[in-house]
């Protein structure tokens, strides 16, 4: 869940949050309808202090779809410095996105307070994406396509 964060001061690091490219035995990836703005992306969130990144992904993801995941390999670091956030609702705050590969262990996934619908979805097929997610879910397919990538790095 993303956190309380004081929207009238402007934070002098970046927020640091993870993202999770759960992908399915057809190559498709599940995505989130995030309920602050209607747009999809990966199930993600801001890290928590005295949480691993590896902890935080696996709390964001059970958090927004009840799926319970491991974590398999980072894919890449992504800087909000790339792109431009028009439909975020905390604009002016810079992030810091660890992507990272995860797969499903147990759980049902439903939808939550933070996701009102989760689905899967082929990469020629993805619905509207909330600011930024479209480079870090290409890296992700790419990925799949071929797992000698190295991490990526902005």
């Amino acid at each position: 869940m993303d956190r309380d964060f004081n929207l009238t001061k402007k934070p002098v690091t970046p927020v640091v949050g993870v993202d999770v490219f759960i992908p399915d035995s057809e190559s498709r990836v599940l995505l989130i309808k995030r309920t602050v703005n209607g747009l999809w992306c990966t199930p993600r969130g801001s890290h928590d202090l005295g949480e691993t990144l590896e902890e935080c992904g696996v709390r964001e993801v059970l958090e927004e779809t009840g799926f319970e995941i491991k974590i398999n390999r980072l894919l890449g670091v992504f800087s909000s410095l790339k792109y431009e956030s028009v439909n975020y609702p905390w604009k002016g705050r810079e992030y810091l996105h660890c992507f990272f590969m995860g797969e499903i262990i147990g759980g049902v996934g439903s939808p939550t307070v933070e996701a009102e619908e989760i689905g899967w979805f082929y990469r020629d097929q993805l619905p509207p994406l909330s600011d930024g997610h479209e480079p870090r879910i290409n890296y992700g397919f790419d990925f799949l396509e071929n797992a000698q990538l190295p991490p990526y790095f902005e």
